[in-house]
């Protein structure tokens, strides 16, 4: 499964190139297992899909039926409020860091629950608990998504 990653990614993307990744796992009736990743990094493609490997695919290896993989293509400090809520969810995914705890989430592009930033944040701070002094970032991503 790891080459086969490896594989799909290289066709959108250097292996050697840093950028962000976020992994996100279905089973056979399309429902999430797992996902995690990173906005930014000092890491290539390479070494960070063997971390979320081996931290995250490996154990949801039997199970995991489809790996949908976004690759951050740009992200972007957001400090007017009303810039990020008019931002199209479709497009955009939105990222808060907790600037005294580092405690962080993010909320993809284009995710089937979430229709507008408004609905994003509130999900940020309400169901991860990332509330209080944060910062706030915007990214936008390609989607790759690999059938096992």
């Amino acid at each position: 499964m790891l080459e086969q990653i490896k594989a799909e990614l290289a066709k959108h993307c250097k292996p050697e190139e840093k950028k962000g990744l976020f992994f996100s796992l279905f089973d056979t009736q399309g429902k999430p297992l797992a996902s995690n990743g990173t906005i930014e990094t000092d890491k290539t493609i390479n070494q960070l899909t063997d971390l979320i490997y081996n931290g995250l695919l490996a154990k949801h290896e039997h199970t995991t039926k489809t790996v949908v993989i976004d690759i951050i293509e740009s992200y972007f400090q957001e400090t007017d409020i009303n810039k990020l809520l008019g931002l199209p969810t479709k497009d955009y995914g939105v990222f808060l860091v907790n600037n005294e705890t580092k405690k962080s989430w993010a909320i993809l592009p284009n995710t089937k629950w979430v229709n507008d930033v408004k609905t994003a944040l509130g999900l940020i701070k309400q169901k991860y608990g990332i509330s209080g002094n944060v910062s706030m970032y915007s990214f936008r991503t390609e989607r790759v998504t690999i059938g096992l």
